[in-house]
């Protein structure tokens, strides 16, 4: 990736993470962003957590957040190690295209807590 086409694309995410904020398109983000949330992780984790417990493993939900949370964070310090891998290789495009990716993971929680609020004062 060039080092144009990786600051045009960290400029858009930053607007989209702007437009998160906003009530109308804040809203409609933080509605698909709802239904991605309850189709592929709160789904999985409740089939995972009926099958632990008919095994024996009591698990809470507090349990299955930090669990995910702790995912999520091995999921970012995994970006910023294949950053710092691939710039040791000395090779930019690649580091780039890590760097990116390291900027949406780091851009999402962000983008959840500003455009849910944003639909919750949306709608009444």
């Amino acid at each position: 990736m060039g080092q144009r086409a990786f600051i045009t694309l960290l400029i858009l995410l930053a607007l989209f993470v702007a437009f998160s904020a906003t009530p109308f398109p804040g809203a409609m983000i933080g509605f698909f962003f709802g239904i991605a949330v309850a189709f592929f992780i709160a789904g999985p984790t409740m089939l995972i957590g009926q099958a632990l417990e008919k095994a024996g493993i009591p698990v809470s939900g507090t349990a299955v957040l930090w669990a995910l949370g702790g995912l999520y964070g091995l999921l970012v310090l995994a970006a910023a190690f294949q950053i710092w891998r691939r710039l040791q290789q000395q090779n930019p495009d690649a580091a780039r295209s890590a760097g990116l990716r390291l900027a949406l993971l780091i851009a999402l929680p962000s983008i959840a807590w500003l455009s849910v609020n944003a639909m919750k004062n949306a709608w009444p």
